[in-house]
C-alpha cells in the first residue's frame, strides 16, 4: 500500500516512516513549506 508522511523534520515522524516502510508499505514523505509575510524574506 502508497502511504504519505508528513515529515515534520522531528524523530517521531521519521520513526513512523521507517516503521511503515519497514512493515512492506510504499513510503512518500511530505514536507511543507509556509511563508508568512514580509519577516521571511
Amino acid at each position: 500500500m502508497k502511504v504519505m508522511v508528513m515529515m515534520s523534520g522531528g524523530v517521531d515522524s521519521s520513526v513512523a516512516a521507517a516503521l511503515l516502510r519497514d512493515q512492506g508499505h510504499d513510503v512518500v514523505g511530505v514536507t511543507l513549506k509556509l511563508w508568512g509575510g514580509e519577516s521571511d524574506s
